[in-house]
């Protein structure tokens, strides 16, 4: 079931490309309250990799070493498998059906024997730029474990679960998460309304709350592309689609942190590609978080956790 989904959705994340991005990151993080807290907890000294963004700031390129090559690849939670891009004949790799099993894999400061990848020969490789995306690492990599993200650092962290340092632990904001067909999902409020089929993406890093046409409907109080306050396009699968977004018309709230107001967008030629494909309302992205550190605590009960800068 795990890998016919995978082909199925061609092992891809619901991302929309951006072609002209209104930005809402620095505006939204502007507007979260969180708990008063002062700590000193950091990733500092840890085990870590650097991950570097585009200069939109909507990938998230992350190092990873395969079998003895360093690759640069997207981080992309919304994604469920590692998907290698280009030709599957690499030295050292071997077919393993419709996946090639990696070996000698480090990545984000762990290490791996070996790890499946699902490549997808279609995508486009820029051979001139060493750290054009050669690839995507997906969830799967990070289940069972415990990911951390430093947005202002700009630092991945991959743990065993038992090796999380206990102040990161002890200063995280938690809450309830769960993996569905290969998709984070986390618990949180909209508008004062539970909402459980919001799934985080970090392939989405430039969107705040991506969601279905109906839900933004009722969240923001508006009737689509005429009242929306913010227009612009982007690139699904070689298609053209115009995206727009509002504020929401109340607060989103993920554990304790609350979001005034958060951005939130839709595609009206879309209206439904979440539920349909995906069997979710929408995504979050990273827009919310750049100023703050997301830890992904993937065991057999996964949370979300979120330090906020100004508990650092």
């Amino acid at each position: 079931m795990y890998r016919s989904l995978a082909l199925l959705l061609l092992l891809a994340s619901p991302a929309v490309f951006r072609a002209a991005q209104q930005s809402s990151g620095a505006s939204q993080q502007d507007h979260v309250s969180a708990p008063a807290q002062q700590s000193n907890v950091t990733t500092d000294g840890l085990s870590c990799s650097s991950f570097e963004w585009d200069s939109d700031k909507t990938v998230m390129k992350v190092p990873i070493s395969l079998d003895g090559k360093l690759y640069w690849y997207q981080l992309d939670t919304g994604a469920d498998v590692v998907i290698p891009y280009g030709s599957p004949k690499q030295e050292g790799w071997s077919a393993r059906g419709s996946a090639v099993r990696i070996p000698n894999v480090r990545f984000a400061g762990m290490s791996f024997s070996s790890i499946l990848g699902y490549p997808n020969k279609d995508m486009p490789l820029d051979p001139s730029n060493p750290k054009d995306p050669k690839g995507t690492v997906g969830l799967e990599p990070l289940i069972g474990h415990t990911f951390v993200i430093d947005f202002p650092k700009l630092r991945i962290c991959l743990f065993e679960r038992a090796d999380l340092p206990e102040g990161l632990t002890r200063e995280a904001d938690w809450s309830p998460a769960e993996i569905r067909h290969g998709k984070l999902f986390v618990d949180l409020a909209l508008n004062g309304q539970k909402l459980d089929g919001i799934l985080y993406d970090t392939g989405s890093s430039s969107d705040a709350l991506s969601v279905d046409l109906s839900l933004w409907r009722e969240a923001t109080g508006r009737s689509g592309t005429k009242d929306a306050t913010t227009h612009s396009t982007g690139q699904s699968w070689g298609r053209e689609l115009e995206i727009i977004g509002a504020p929401a018309s109340g607060d989103l709230k993920i554990g304790n942190h609350v979001y005034q107001r958060p951005l939130m967008t839709t595609v009206p030629a879309q209206p439904e590609t979440y539920r349909t494909e995906y069997g979710a309302q929408g995504l979050l992205g990273n827009a919310l978080f750049t100023r703050s550190v997301i830890i992904l605590d993937l065991g057999a009960h996964p949370s979300f956790g979120i330090i906020d800068s100004r508990s650092r």
